[in-house]
């Protein structure tokens, strides 16, 4: 799957949690040239300017990435793989927002709330004629194991993706960065709903909030009981609900679960003990102040939320859940989102705020 005929290209990867620090290592392993910038990178053992990040799973042994030391450095490179929660946008991209310059490719992995037309939107305010894509999914799934390593699975086999202008040559980038496994989308809200992680989340933790609060050890798949899978594949029905009346057919939460983990579609609870079997499962989190509730309440389940609701379509499931939340954290997910409003969803509706990705999608000029 890997193409290493590719020429070698210096990339730069924003974030240096385990999904920066897998991202950057597949760089590595197709031939590339990555460097890692975080504002913490806490957890990276440090050799000089160099992180050393030791790996387990589908990739083995140590990597060497060197670390920018300033984020005036991500000037330098023509493309830029951001790899950080949705909470993190409105302070870490709106710190990088003057620093990007014309021509310049920035991807966003994962991406949550339209993030790629917001970051568009905000360089052309600027002048700067910026190219922004979204990735629906990460790359890979990666945790740091308590000893430090990094245990990263597989590449998934397909990650759908779309991008705002020169649609073809960033297409072609992102199988020379990490092989043919991209699709694009057309439409930059197909691959925002074709995330998964928000709803399969929200099923993970909410039965499972009294274990975070208390710091306790328990594993994310092994605790998805036939429970779980019945509250996921109610808020997978929702999401795909949504997505058919904005004119998309995208994959179930099964189907992602198999070609992220590569094992065989059925129902969702044997998919996950699957998935436990094969040691590729990540600990539950052990803590409230999570990204599975901090990142992808506001800024998945509320903009998913928000475009149902501009698409007149009902999503009960999805509402409770983000009202449970908000009582059970006493905070005002709903609230949290900016991007909502940044972007006139609930103002301008469903029908502007697509006629604005087809813009930012033909607003297409050469590559510099």
């Amino acid at each position: 799957m890997a193409s290493h005929s590719h020429p070698a290209l210096d990339v730069a990867v924003v974030g240096a949690g385990p999904i920066g620090c897998a991202t950057a290592a597949y760089l590595l392993r197709h031939g590339h040239r990555p460097v890692l910038w975080s504002p913490t990178a806490a957890r990276l053992e440090r050799r000089g300017g160099v992180a050393r990040i030791a790996c387990t799973g589908a990739l083995d042994g140590e990597v060497e990435i060197e670390l920018l030391p300033a984020p005036e450095r991500l000037a330098g490179f023509d493309t830029v793989i951001v790899c950080l929660p949705g909470n993190a946008y409105a302070d870490v991209l709106g710190r990088l927002a003057p620093l990007w310059r014309d021509g310049q490719t920035v991807i966003v992995s994962g991406a949550l709330s339209l993030a790629p037309l917001w970051l568009r939107e905000q360089a052309a305010r600027r002048g700067c004629d910026l190219h922004a894509a979204g990735w629906a999914t990460t790359p890979t799934t990666a945790h740091f194991l308590p000893d430090g390593r990094l245990h990263a699975n597989p590449l998934r086999h397909r990650i759908d993706m779309a991008s705002t202008g020169a649609g073809d040559r960033i297409l072609a980038l992102c199988a020379a960065l990490l092989g043919d496994r991209f699709v694009d989308a057309g439409d930059l809200l197909a691959p925002t709903l074709a995330n998964i992680n928000p709803i399969a989340h929200a099923a993970e933790v909410i039965p499972n909030l009294t274990r975070m609060d208390r710091g306790e050890d328990w594993p994310l798949f092994g605790c998805f009981t036939p429970v779980v899978g019945r509250l996921a594949a109610g808020l997978d029905r929702e999401r795909l609900a949504t997505a058919a009346a904005l004119g998309f057919a995208l994959p179930t939460l099964a189907e992602h679960y198999s070609r992220s983990y590569h094992i065989e579609a059925g129902p969702l609870h044997e998919m996950a003990a699957a998935i436990q079997a094969r040691g590729m499962g990540p600990a539950g989190p052990a803590r409230l102040d999570h990204r599975y509730v901090l990142e992808d309440a506001p800024f998945g389940l509320v903009f998913q939320e928000a475009l149902a609701r501009a698409a007149g379509v009902e999503s009960p499931l999805l509402s409770a859940c983000i009202d449970l939340l908000e009582a059970a954290y006493a905070r005002d997910f709903r609230a949290e989102n900016f991007l909502v409003d940044e972007l006139g969803l609930a103002s301008g509706g469903v029908a502007a705020l697509r006629s604005r990705c087809a813009a930012s999608r033909n607003a297409d000029t050469p590559p510099r």
